[in-house]
């Protein structure tokens, strides 16, 4: 259960001196410094017009990870932010959110640490309107308010985890799969050192892989400890007739190999091949490939009700006729907003072609997933690039935006890939991260 924080905005005071390593990695520390800072500033610049500053994510529930650098303090992934204000008050425009965001983060590195802000502005309705789903159910039991009102996070309804749809735990696994997308370009052919992004983000992949892991098997926990105990409890338990998509004491290790890091941010040696975690290679990432992809199709086979042996596109499609037609059309609603007049009158024939079929998040997601699965044969000689080109094309024209690229037949595989694989994370960026649409 949360606790509820004791900082008010009459009570900050200027920022103290330097705070020591020893200080941050305490248990509370590192949030401490960072929430008081943040919610100083927000108060500071919006005023008797924001209601609350509540922490959520990792660094509410103090699993976020601090790592020394030649001397500095560098926060791994991101500090989530969310401010609710009151239901009289304007929402900022995200000009003014990404100005503060600067000037926390200017504020926080003077305090001799660095990391990324994530800043998100709501008002209490918001709240109250939350539906069963990872992320409320954490910030409903993990989120931690920083500054203002202490009671504003139980206007979120109610609810218990088996009450989360199955649906959200392959959407996590989805979402980690594009982040990977966007940090691909330092890996090459043979094994090489993971570069630091992709190394963190295939340690976050293998994080939420357990977490929805977990919520399809009933057993889902909103902490990296917890689930990684559970995970435990079931690879010791479970019999091996039961139908899962891999062997789970393999990776029940890989997990709690990837847990202990996350937690600690010190190096932590493999179970396995004696190695540090920043000295894995490409064969450790593509393991967790591996592992994503049987995730992943195991996880849409138990959503459309069918047999696991079945492919990849048989089951994506399965999956695209079962939404309804209200729920597509609320996604393409969302990318024609954004896009304005102008890219209606560009894409309008192609999006009603796209929209008879699917939304626009269920086209990225297999845009997505194409890509990702094919990754660890895309050098291989026997990969045919004319085949290759054809399916990149194929990808790019059920992307909601992507008449600003073309690919070049004659060109490398790599060259052209990467072209399509960034255009899917910018869709991801654009129209998924910030809707449930």
């Amino acid at each position: 259960m949360r606790s509820k924080s004791t900082l008010a905005p009459e009570t900050m005071t200027a920022p103290s001196p330097l705070p020591r390593m020893h200080e941050l990695t305490r248990a509370g520390g590192l949030r401490e410094t960072i929430s008081r800072q943040v919610a100083r500033l927000c108060f500071h610049t919006h005023g008797e017009s924001l209601r609350a500053v509540v922490l959520t994510g990792s660094l509410a529930r103090n699993e976020a990870t601090l790592v020394e650098e030649r001397g500095s303090r560098r926060l791994l992934g991101d500090a989530e932010f969310l401010l609710i204000f009151h239901p009289w008050a304007p929402l900022p425009p995200k000009v003014a959110m990404n100005f503060l965001r600067q000037n926390i983060e200017t504020s926080i590195s003077r305090l001799g640490i660095t990391g990324e802000m994530c800043l998100s502005a709501a008002h209490p309705k918001y709240l109250r309107s939350l539906r069963p789903d990872i992320f409320a159910y954490e910030l409903q039991n993990c989120g931690q308010v920083v500054g203002g009102d202490l009671e504003v996070l139980t206007l979120i309804p109610s609810f218990s985890p088996s009450d989360i749809p199955l649906e959200d735990g392959w959407r996590l696994l989805s979402n980690r799969m594009i982040e990977q997308l966007e940090v691909l370009e330092s890996l090459e052919q043979g094994p090489k050192l993971l570069s630091g992004p992709l190394l963190y983000r295939t340690l976050k992949l293998y994080l939420d892989m357990a977490t929805s892991f977990l919520l399809f098997v009933g057993e889902y926990a909103p902490s990296y400890s917890e689930r990684e105990r559970r995970l435990k409890n079931l690879a010791e338990t479970t019999g091996e007739n039961r139908n899962l998509p891999f062997d789970l004491g393999g990776f029940c290790d890989r997990v709690s190999e990837c847990t202990r890091w996350k937690l600690s941010g010190t190096k932590i040696k493999n179970s396995s091949g004696g190695k540090t975690v920043s000295e894995f290679d490409s064969s450790w990432w593509e393991k967790a490939v591996e592992y994503a992809q049987l995730l992943w199709r195991w996880e849409l086979a138990s959503l459309v009700g069918t047999v696991e042996q079945a492919g990849n596109q048989e089951l994506l499609e399965k999956w695209m006729k079962s939404q309804p037609a209200t729920r597509r059309l609320r996604g393409w609603v969302h990318v024609a907003r954004d896009q304005g007049w102008d890219g209606i009158r560009m894409n309008w024939r192609r999006w009603a072609r796209l929209a008879w079929r699917a939304s626009p998040r269920d086209w990225v997601y297999a845009g997505a997933s194409h890509l990702f699965f094919q990754l660890p044969c895309t050098s291989e000689p026997a990969f045919e690039a004319m085949h290759f080109h054809q399916k990149c094309e194929t990808v790019l024209s059920h992307l909601p935006v992507s008449n600003h690229i073309e690919l070049d037949p004659r060109g490398s595989r790599s060259t052209n890939w990467r072209r399509v694989a960034s255009v899917v994370a910018w869709n991801y960026g654009k129209f998924l991260k910030e809707t449930r649409s």
